[in-house]
């Protein structure tokens, strides 16, 4: 696997490597696709049937939202503050929260939960709005949260799924991945195409993950490949260092 892969690697290299006046020449993406199971002893949660998650944080998905038919919506959002608003029992709020919100779907328009879910304490301000507050300590999230915060201390990254707003799965139907990239003219030792061979090797024996191997295209100023832009990639750096120790 490693001979094959680092031909591959150096192959796809070599297709932007031609010039000599780009930044981003030699730039080469590589995603691992791991099986269905790779993660089945992690712990989840979901608020129950009909929720989706809110944003695009994968494993580590905080926020939930449904449809409730009505005209309303539900969302619920974990770890919550503390912000410059009264707490659960009225006075200055000194801890993490989990909020339930059932309120209008327009009353929610404005608050930027898609990129920041702390906008859910607007809704304090929205007369229509249900809201219910938990200790966030002691609710089952901020045990999926230690188990994936322990996870990237240890590998270096977390994997990832459906891209909600982007398309979708980007590997086939709730297939999580990994996406490394290497950009050899200006790499680091922990950054370069050595320290990739080795990492995605590495990774791949360990969650037994398929790997696709896509290059830099110079007139699109893009990876190839279902993830366009390196917007989704892990740190190649982060999962050197861990791997290293």
């Amino acid at each position: 696997m490693k001979r094959s892969l680092r031909r591959r690697i150096e192959r796809t290299i070599n297709q932007s490597w031609k010039t000599t006046d780009r930044s981003d020449r030699g730039t080469v993406g590589v995603a691992l696709i791991f099986p269905p199971n790779a993660f089945a002893d992690a712990p989840t949660w979901t608020p129950g049937p009909g929720f989706r998650a809110l944003n695009n944080e994968g494993a580590t998905n905080t926020a939930f939202v449904r449809d409730n038919g009505d005209g309303t919506e539900t969302v619920v959002v974990g770890g919550i503050g503390p912000a410059q608003r009264p707490g659960m029992d009225g006075g200055p709020w000194t801890e993490e929260e989990v909020w339930t919100v059932t309120a209008p779907v327009d009353d929610f328009d404005g608050c930027g939960l898609g990129n920041n879910t702390q906008g859910i304490t607007w809704m304090l301000d929205r007369p229509r709005a249900v809201i219910h507050r938990e200790r966030y300590a002691t609710h089952p999230l901020a045990t999926v949260e230690a188990y994936w915060e322990n996870f990237k201390e240890v590998w270096g990254f977390l994997p990832s799924g459906e891209l909600r707003w982007y398309g979708g799965w980007p590997f086939g139907e709730g297939r999580e991945w990994a996406y490394l990239v290497c950009r050899p003219v200006w790499a680091s030792e922990e950054e370069n195409e050595v320290a990739l061979l080795e990492d995605v090797v590495t990774l791949a024996r360990l969650f037994s993950a398929e790997v696709r191997v896509y290059p830099y295209d110079l007139q699109k100023r893009e990876i190839a490949g279902p993830l366009g832009s390196s917007r989704w990639e892990t740190y190649l750096s982060d999962v050197t260092r861990r791997l290293r120790k």
